[in-house]
């Protein structure tokens, strides 16, 4: 997600993806680890001083008007979370999982997501192990 809302090196083909599977969707978490990126980068002056709550502000209009789907915590979500952690972490060889990249992936699973779009080298890991066609 911190890839469509800051302008990184590969930020472009990032943004060509999510163009072609709008809208996008996420979990609940999302916003608040964007959030934390934003104020990260800010303090580190790889953002001008007030584009952190900009930036953030911009997400939120984004989740209000549709074009970021979240999934919000529910029993169901509760429920395929620990789904994938036991299919992960349960594995032999283990495919190690955080927790926030588990609810990402859950959260995933339950909105019928066959994609799944991420930078993160653990994160793509587990998501190929659960079935994802993962990107880029």
């Amino acid at each position: 997600m911190l890839k469509l809302l800051l302008a990184e090196a590969d930020s472009t083909s990032f943004v060509a993806l999510a163009a072609r599977s709008a809208p996008l969707v996420t979990a609940f978490i999302a916003r608040h680890e964007a959030q934390a990126a934003f104020f990260r980068r800010e303090s580190e002056n790889a953002l001008p001083v007030g584009e952190a709550d900009l930036l953030y502000q911009d997400m939120l209009a984004d989740i209000a008007n549709g074009d970021i789907v979240e999934i919000p915590l529910t029993s169901a979500l509760e429920a395929e979370y620990g789904a994938v952690l036991r299919r992960c972490l349960l594995h032999s060889p283990p495919v190690f999982v955080r927790t926030n990249d588990a609810l990402h992936l859950a959260s995933a699973k339950l909105a019928g997501e066959q994609e799944f779009i991420s930078a993160d080298i653990r994160q793509r890991a587990a998501a190929l192990h659960l079935g994802f066609t993962v990107l880029p």
